[in-house]
């Protein structure tokens, strides 16, 4: 069932007038504090006022992933703060892990978050720390940009840990982002021909957008006194301060905060250290460059297609096995079938019609009963693209 599909029936099961989002407002709407509403009922729906429109972000991921019997993400609130309480598992296919790349499980979380209702921008920037720095709509957190030795985990050496859905596990099996999370879905489809949707929050309480600023512009690309400030951040009129995504430039999702974190959200955030971070991307790449490429390297959206995706040989330094891998997946699109010649790997793969469209994609690969955990990846970064 695809993204519009399960829109539909939560539509249904809801009895939510208008779940996406709407110009007027839904019916029954309290306001609860500056863009925020609430529509009540055996469980509430939040609204967000986004550029005019009322959207409801979470309803489409306030689902059982793990079958615990409890919601991936709950919303409640008070005078001050959006309430989140989320389990952190991903909703969407990730990599097998404990892997030849991660040693680490991915495991269930209890996280209790805050957003301000009213975020403002404060005087100074506050650093953002290691450890959860924002959440995704699906309730799986972002990182800052660096892993627990200080390089940077998209660029540098680490980069073959995140899987082709931009995220990984850490010690304590906290699956989570370092960069556009390419899997994450929002209310609506991001087409590259308007701003982006939201796709999560900083715990300063402003959103976080996808790439696009308009019709084939990116974000990170703007120039002058609309361009992004050092906590990837900018304003216009019709959503004040917000920030964007910015696939291939650091700091990829925020660099600091421009607004006042909740200090209730992570350790370091009560020291409120000032700066944003700087880039750190140094170091000897532990990239294995065994897929040497995936062809073709676009395709569009609502179609079946056939990707080539060539391998150094078996008998290469890196330790190819020479059977047929157990799974691969380009982006948030998991192989339906894979076939092997040499080293030549053909799959299927389906691109749903509300795909997004124009971000660099990563491809990923795995032969099980090898390398540690049972698993063996493989992985190229920037491979594909999805094209209209």
């Amino acid at each position: 069932m695809d993204f519009l599909s399960k829109l539909v029936l939560a539509v249904a099961i809801l009895g939510t007038a208008s779940l996406a989002a709407a110009e007027d407002p839904p019916r029954d709407l309290t306001p609860i504090g500056g863009k925020w509403y609430v529509q009540s009922g055996v469980k509430p729906v939040y609204f967000y006022l986004d550029a005019g429109r009322y959207v409801d972000l979470f309803s489409y991921h306030i689902q059982d992933s793990n079958k615990d019997g409890i919601d991936n993400v709950r919303l409640s609130h008070d005078s001050r703060s959006l309430i989140i309480q989320s389990q952190g598992y991903p909703n969407h296919p990730t990599a097998s892990f404990p892997n030849s790349g991660n040693p680490n499980s991915i495991r269930v979380q209890n996280f209790h978050f805050r957003l301000p209702l009213e975020p403002k921008v404060a005087p100074r920037i506050t650093r953002v720390p290691m450890g959860p720095i924002g959440m995704a709509l699906n309730g799986v957190v972002f990182f800052n940009p660096f892993e627990a030795g200080g390089m940077n985990a998209v660029e540098g050496y680490s980069e073959v840990w995140l899987d082709s859905c931009c995220g990984h596990p850490q010690q304590t099996g906290v699956y989570h982002y370092h960069k556009y999370p390419s899997c994450v879905k929002s209310p609506f489809p991001d087409d590259g021909k308007q701003h982006s949707p939201v796709i999560g929050f900083a715990w300063d309480g402003f959103p976080i957008y996808g790439p696009y600023q308009d019709a084939g512009v990116m974000a990170r690309d703007l120039k002058g006194t609309v361009a992004l400030d050092v906590c990837n951040g900018h304003s216009d009129k019709q959503r004040g301060y917000h920030y964007h995504v910015t696939p291939g430039r650091f700091p990829y999702v925020i660099g600091g905060y421009a607004g006042t974190p909740d200090p209730a959200n992570g350790r370091g955030l009560g020291r409120g250290e000032a700066g944003a971070i700087t880039n750190n991307a140094s170091g000897v790449s532990r990239l294995e460059q065994v897929i040497t490429a995936v062809k073709p390297g676009t395709a569009s959206r609502g179609k079946k297609h056939t990707i080539q995706i060539e391998l150094t040989p078996a008998n290469s330094r890196f330790g190819v096995p020479s059977g047929k891998p157990a799974w691969a997946q380009i982006g948030p699109f998991e192989a339906t079938k894979i076939e092997r010649s040499a080293n030549i790997l053909k799959i299927e793969i389906d691109i749903p019609a509300d795909s997004a469209v124009g971000v660099w994609l990563d491809c990923h690969v795995e032969f099980e009963g090898a390398g540690r955990g049972g698993t063996k990846v493989f992985k190229r970064n920037d491979a594909f693209r999805v094209v209209e």
